[in-house]
């Protein structure tokens, strides 16, 4: 399927561009693009447009809907033998996740300046995939986290080895499926109840060693 997309926007040059895709941004509401003050402003619209995402999706996965979800995800027929139809949740979830990809989609493109079809390649699929899977799949906050780790280490592995960058991506999937299944997150997790673990038999011991007074 992206692959015929891609396909027609290419084959739409008139409209799209073709390869070289749209160009020409220069300005926003009469605000020139590349200027100090439209870049920085740009830059705090962004973040509180992720802040605000973050929210709504955090109390969507904490409600009654979010519930539903999660129920449809491990068994769906349990879901419809409870009266809930999990077809209109998903397409809703759906329909939700467009739109968010939407606004970052326009986002990126005022951050940019430049919007082509090979944004919807394999390459740019598998980086999104893999946000998710370095920060910690099934968490909110790893999204965020494997997005800011994995373009900051792309832009600096990139520069030092521009023909190397796919080559550790695909390393980087590969370590973190097999050794950190569970993501940043989940090691930070992980490092916390170890130490919670020896905080707590720390001072079992040090009341056990305690002298009794009389």
């Amino acid at each position: 399927m992206v692959l015929i997309t891609v396909t027609l926007f290419v084959g739409k040059q008139e409209w799209t561009g073709g390869t070289n895709g749209i160009t020409g941004y220069h300005s926003i509401f009469g605000f020139t693009l590349h200027s100090a003050g439209t870049t920085i402003a740009l830059y705090y619209i962004t973040l509180a447009v992720l802040v605000i995402a973050y929210m709504l999706c955090r109390r969507m996965v904490n409600s009654r809907f979010g519930q539903v979800l999660e129920a449809a995800r491990d068994g769906e027929n349990r879901v419809r033998f409870l009266g809930y139809d999990p077809a209109g949740y998903k397409t809703l979830a759906f329909a939700f996740s467009g739109a968010l990809a939407g606004i970052a989609g326009m986002l990126f493109v005022l951050q940019v300046g430049i919007i082509s079809p090979s944004m919807m390649g394999i390459v740019p699929s598998i980086e999104m995939v893999l946000w998710v899977a370095l920060g910690g799949r099934g968490t909110l906050i790893g999204a965020v986290i494997g997005a800011v780790v994995l373009n900051a280490a792309k832009t600096g592995i990139s520069e030092a080895y521009p023909e190397g960058w796919l080559f550790v991506m695909g390393g980087l999937f590969v370590t973190v499926v097999l050794f950190m299944p569970h993501g940043i997150v989940g090691v930070y997790r992980h490092v916390v109840r170890l130490l919670k673990r020896r905080g707590e038999s720390a001072h079992v011991q040090v009341t056990r060693e305690k002298p009794e007074v009389y």
